[in-house]
């Protein structure tokens, strides 16, 4: 794993390249236990998986990863998540956390990822745009490529 957590810039801690990273490459696979919405704590790391199943904290650089409405990384489908361009050594990694959160009564946090296009508030990816969904479609999480787009 080419990852190391320090203090983020943007949020807390962040996870950063520890290596150079080519576009493409699988960098870590998200893990933690798997539980239910109703056992999920808030105000700490989960990852929304299904309807109501979320990995709860793994413990690892996975928990550190932020978000960005710009994004150097992504999922294909599955849990792991690989660069979409050539990583530098020392640069944070970020995703997209509207390629995993698909909660009705997901009120949304405001964005402070400081992309030219952020679009100030994390949502629920039912709750973006068409054309954004459209756009994000590639990098969502298998559960909800199975719901939005059935093919």
């Amino acid at each position: 794993m080419k990852l190391y957590v320090r203090q983020s810039g943007q949020h807390g801690k962040g996870a950063f390249a520890s290596g150079p990273i080519q576009k493409g490459e699988a960098i870590i696979v998200f893990s933690g236990p798997v539980l239910h919405r109703s056992e999920i704590d808030f105000g700490d790391y989960h990852l929304q998986i299904g309807e109501t199943l979320y990995l709860g904290p793994s413990g690892v650089a996975d928990d550190y990863i932020n978000h960005s409405c710009h994004p150097n990384a992504g999922f294909r489908g599955g849990l792991t998540l690989f660069a979409l361009r050539d990583i530098a050594v020392h640069e944070e990694i970020t995703w997209d956390y509207s390629t995993a959160i698909d909660e009705e009564d997901f009120a949304g946090f405001p964005c402070a990822c400081g992309a030219p296009d952020c679009r100030g508030m994390v949502r629920s990816f039912r709750h973006l745009p068409e054309d954004l969904r459209l756009r994000l479609r590639p990098l969502l999480l298998s559960y909800l490529q199975a719901r939005y787009f059935p093919d």
